[in-house]
């Protein structure tokens, strides 16, 4: 019997270092609610309001010289909080209605779904309220001349309707454009509708341009309330004209202090058990505290590095995310991947462009030569190249596709199809334009 004996080399980490671990990956929230706990069950840990100090605060110059004007105060608007329906209610605060109107109103602005649409009829609201339909009918009459035009509508005919009612461009051909065209100008067929509408090919044209200028879903500007939720930023990074800062969010949860009366207690122990308990409780809070420090540390190092790679993204717009790994990171800092993957993972961090997650900075990428670009350059490039086509002969996906490839971008015709989609390109049929 013979025996193969090998040596491996193998890390095992400890219990501390677990734990260090665990809270480099806890969001601000978790790591309160973790420290609280922990107070609980330690007695010698009191928990401190945080303080303010030099760790938590980055000064960063611009290398860039470029003259983009810059923000005076973040980027949020009423789609990023605000809901359809309270919207829609602040522009009636002046409206007389009556107690049992409100009821009715208010059940028909729940009842919009995330387009804007009216999802119950007129009918069933009838039923519902025991009156008459009539007066739902006046009362979504009303409702219908709001803004978003097109919002309350009980279909996408009706929408696009109110729209061009809304800007007194509601005639008699249009309309039968929507009634009768919808599926063929979506898909851009000139001919047939020239056809069908005995117009010119020109005249065709330019109503499938006034129709496709319109929003088939006024409500999706608005927040919903079912997916609204609130995000606490761990980092922030401020924009000045020639520098950018950046803020630790630490006051989102406490700071671990060891409480004086215990602390004396273990000077003076009565007895050997009394003070091993004390030694291992503070040690426990010494060794958070040390935890808790080193993970605003590395966070802080973590965002130096996104804002210096990144730095075209902070200066000019999402449309400049550079590719990024979390091992190039990693190096720059001489720590193991996993740190740095740790540190992000969960976390937001919030700019003047908005709150994003930190994992938005380490973007996929894909291969031109020797050099690598993002998606997001990808498409880029791809907008460009659609833009200088033929619009009578605009490119099929395949020709986007060699296209790209004489850029040294190798991307299959069914990525370019998936690009093009979600940057709302229509297809070539789409795209050709009727002289």
């Amino acid at each position: 019997m013979e025996l193969d004996l090998q040596t491996k080399q193998a890390q095992t980490l400890s219990p501390q270092m677990i734990q260090s671990a665990k809270i480099l990956q806890m969001t601000a929230q978790e790591l309160d609610r973790y420290i609280n706990e922990l107070a609980m069950e330690n007695p010698v840990i009191d928990v401190a309001e945080p303080e303010s100090g030099e760790e938590n605060h980055y000064l960063y110059h611009r290398r860039s010289g470029d003259e983009d004007s810059f923000k005076d105060k973040w980027n949020y608007t009423a789609d990023e909080g605000e809901t359809l329906q309270n919207y829609l209610w602040s522009q009636l605060v002046l409206e007389d209605f009556s107690s049992f109107e409100r009821k009715v109103i208010t059940f028909m602005l729940e009842s919009l779904d995330e387009r804007g649409y009216l999802r119950e009829s007129v009918y069933d609201i009838s039923v519902y309220f025991r009156t008459e339909e009539s007066l739902v009918e006046k009362l979504l009459e009303k409702l219908q001349t709001l803004e978003p035009a097109g919002v309350c509508a009980r279909s996408l005919e009706e929408c696009l309707k109110l729209q061009l009612k809304s800007r007194q461009m509601l005639s008699p051909i249009l309309s039968r454009f929507i009634d009768e065209c919808l599926e063929m100008v979506a898909k851009n067929k000139i001919p047939s509708i020239t056809r069908k509408l005995r117009l010119s090919a020109a005249e065709a044209a330019g109503y499938c341009q006034i129709i496709k200028s319109l929003n088939p879903k006024p409500g999706t500007s608005f927040g919903s309330r079912q997916q609204m939720r609130y995000i606490i930023p761990d980092v922030t990074i401020v924009k000045f004209k020639d520098h950018f800062e950046i803020l630790m969010n630490e006051s989102s949860y406490g700071g671990i202090e060891i409480n004086q009366y215990y602390s004396q207690m273990n000077h003076h122990a009565e007895s050997e058990e009394v003070k091993e308990y004390l030694d291992v409780k503070i040690r426990q809070a010494q060794w958070i505290k040390q935890c808790i420090a080193q993970r605003g540390k590395t966070m802080m190092q973590v965002s130096k590095k996104i804002l210096e790679y990144q730095e075209g993204f902070f200066s000019r717009g999402p449309n400049y995310l550079s590719p990024l790994k979390l091992s190039e990171v990693a190096e720059a800092m001489g720590v193991h991947e996993s740190t740095v993957s740790r540190a992000v993972s969960k976390k937001y961090l919030q700019c003047s462009w908005g709150v994003y997650p930190m994992s938005f900075f380490f973007p996929r990428n894909a291969v031109k030569q020797e050099e690598t670009l993002t998606n997001a350059h990808i498409k880029r490039i791809l907008q460009g190249i659609i833009s200088q086509e033929d619009k009578q002969k605009p490119y099929s996906d395949r020709l986007l596709s060699e296209k790209l490839l004489e850029q040294g971008i190798s991307v299959s015709r069914r990525t370019v199809a998936k690009y093009r989609e979600e940057e709302g390109i229509l297809d070539a049929g789409g795209r050709r334009e009727y002289c």
